[in-house]
């Protein structure tokens, strides 16, 4: 859904309002603005957006038409003596191409070939800028060029612009691909998604050299702040869905199977449509629950038998199908999990649910379903509830390690811990980690929270600078019911003969397997092989880190000097014996 103009006023006036209180306001998030345009028009509407998801944003703006100045010397440029936490480079190829796109007009056969070189050099400097940033670096893909001599509506364009744009992108792609690090707005998909003629300002661009409309600029600003809080914000992991009038039409428990719309045939084609929805979200990673106010036996019974539904029974990791509030029912889907509110995206059809859901647990996501089945995927998917820029491999089998988790924990309700433990025949594989490795870990850094000594936070470029006075070893787990992936992770520092645990940290998924300890004991004949004479590490609390608290006591460390706790690396407790260490 378009933002329309009652919207782009509240949100200049938001950023009014924000820009006259900016004096006294502590944890600046700073945003430097590089463009090939005049980019200030574009700062009340991203910083409002920044603002509305919990940031207290700072926008610097570099002078107009100097990107290649800004990978050079951001200090200069945006006027402060520290880059940026996030830095946004915009541009057009009506900007930087233009002599190239006039030759191209003219017939020269060698245009695409400068313009290319061009790009080249553009990436050469982007790169540098990449060096020497530890936030987020943003750039955009370039829209089809719109100028006196580029018309999209010219009857030539299929063989003019057209490919000479084409070219221009799949080149600029692949450089931003080869720099590594770089988070793209697609620009390009924006624009032909809003309209050009729409998205073009001519009065703007004649007197500010400024061509957006303020109702695009405020989509771009939108779409950039949902990037950043990709990279900086926890993301929410778990669909938690009503049943009657959201995955189907009608009542179950009135019309029965046969009557509800699910099909082919409108209503239920939209309906059905969603579930292709959350079927492609359930492949990305996202768990699916069911929280509905139903009888569980006629529930089952249309996952299970009627011919149109596109979810089944497997795709589903947690269920509350009973006529408690969903708000207490949303709590044992949490503990089932083991993930927080803040994770859950409830989509309910209900104005009384989403409501009373919204009243008990503000932090979690609510969205409603529009009364209009024929509106129902452009709310969903215009609401961006999932927002990813990378799906791992990790992503993709989650939802299938929360099956395999309930398969053990059925099988442990039959024993003791300790024949439960036995019984598992886990595996753990600890290793240095290698670049093939750094998407993950970088993933696990920045979103492990419960098993977390330290709680640093590293971008994949921080992570891939560390020096060679660090070490950095990873484990991957599994067992007799399935991979757990790679759940844990260890850098460590060395300073002389002591290794200082910089980081150490564990998925909650194999939390109570004792897997930590396998990886301590790995990590200290590391230690040993290098001659170090102690390993050292710290706590730092957080509210979520508790369930860590005691870990260094419990492994044999004794406090020390300031916060940091000490033990010679062969007292270090060995390896579990229920644990096969690879």
């Amino acid at each position: 859904m378009r933002i329309d103009r009652s919207q782009v006023k509240q949100l200049k006036s938001e950023w009014r309002a924000y820009e006259r209180e900016l004096s006294g306001t502590e944890d600046l998030f700073t945003v430097g603005l590089g463009a090939s345009f005049v980019v200030e028009s574009l700062c009340p509407f991203l910083g409002a957006k920044l603002l509305r998801a919990g940031f207290n944003p700072f926008l610097h703006v570099a002078p107009y038409n100097q990107l290649f100045q800004v990978c050079m010397d951001p200090f200069t440029c945006f006027g402060t003596d520290k880059i940026p936490e996030a830095v946004v480079l915009l541009w057009r190829i009506e900007d930087i191409l233009a002599p190239e796109l006039e030759c191209m007009y003219a017939g020269r056969e060698n245009a695409l070939d400068k313009a290319l070189k061009k790009l080249d050099e553009f990436a050469s400097a982007v790169k540098k800028l990449r060096s020497s940033l530890d936030g987020v670096l943003i750039v955009n893909t370039p829209p089809s060029p719109q100028s006196v001599i580029s018309d999209l509506s010219d009857l030539r364009n299929h063989i003019t612009t057209g490919p000479f744009h084409r070219s221009v992108l799949d080149h600029w792609n692949v450089l931003l691909e080869g720099i590594g690090g770089v988070d793209v707005l697609d620009l390009d998909a924006l624009q032909r998604a809003f309209g050009a003629d729409d998205a073009f300002d001519a009065r703007k661009w004649y007197l500010y050299n400024q061509p957006y409309a303020e109702k695009f600029l405020a989509e771009i600003g939108d779409a950039l702040s949902r990037i950043v809080c990709v990279k900086k914000v926890p993301q929410r992991k778990c669909a938690a869905l009503d049943c009657d009038g959201t995955l189907w039409g009608g009542v179950v428990g009135e019309d029965g199977p046969g009557g509800l719309s699910l099909g082919d045939e409108f209503p239920g084609r939209a309906y059905r449509d969603l579930q292709r929805l959350l079927l492609h979200w359930h492949d990305q990673g996202v768990f699916l629950a069911l929280l509905s106010k139903n009888n569980e036996a006629e529930v089952w019974n249309v996952f299970e038998s009627h011919d149109a539904m596109v979810l089944r029974r497997e795709h589903i990791c947690s269920w509350r199908i009973n006529w408690q509030m969903k708000s207490e029912n949303i709590l044992g889907i949490a503990k089932d999990l083991n993930i927080g509110l803040d994770s859950f995206v409830l989509i309910d059809d209900s104005a009384f649910e989403i409501e009373q859901m919204r009243m008990s647990h503000p932090e979690v996501t609510c969205l409603q379903l529009p009364e209009d089945p024929a509106r129902i995927i452009e709310t969903v998917v215009d609401a961006h509830p999932f927002d990813r820029l990378k799906v791992t491999k990790e992503d993709r089998s989650r939802t299938k390690m929360v099956s395999q988790e309930r398969q053990r924990m059925e099988f442990k309700s039959q024993m003791s811990e300790e024949q439960f433990l036995d019984s598992l025949k886990l595996h753990v594989e600890a290793f240095p980690v290698t670049s093939e490795y750094l998407g993950r870990v970088t993933q696990l850094i920045n979103k492990t929270n419960q098993f977390n000594l330290t709680t640093l936070r590293r971008t994949r470029e921080q992570v891939q600078a560390l020096g060679d006075d660090y070490r950095m070893y990873a484990a991957k787990v599994w067992d007799r019911f399935g991979e757990y992936g790679l759940t844990g992770l260890a850098i460590v520092h060395i300073d002389g003969h002591e290794w200082l645990l910089d980081t150490f940290l564990l998925s909650c998924r194999v939390l109570g397997r004792k897997v930590e300890t396998a990886l301590l004991a790995y990590v200290a004949k590391q230690a040993k092989d290098e001659a170090a004479e102690l390993i050292c590490g710290r706590y730092i609390s957080t509210p979520k880190n508790v369930p860590v608290a005691d870990f260094l006591s419990q492994h044999g460390f004794k406090q020390g000097k300031n916060t940091w706790w000490c033990t010679r690396p062969e007292s270090i407790p060995e390896v579990p014996k229920h644990i096969t260490l690879v």
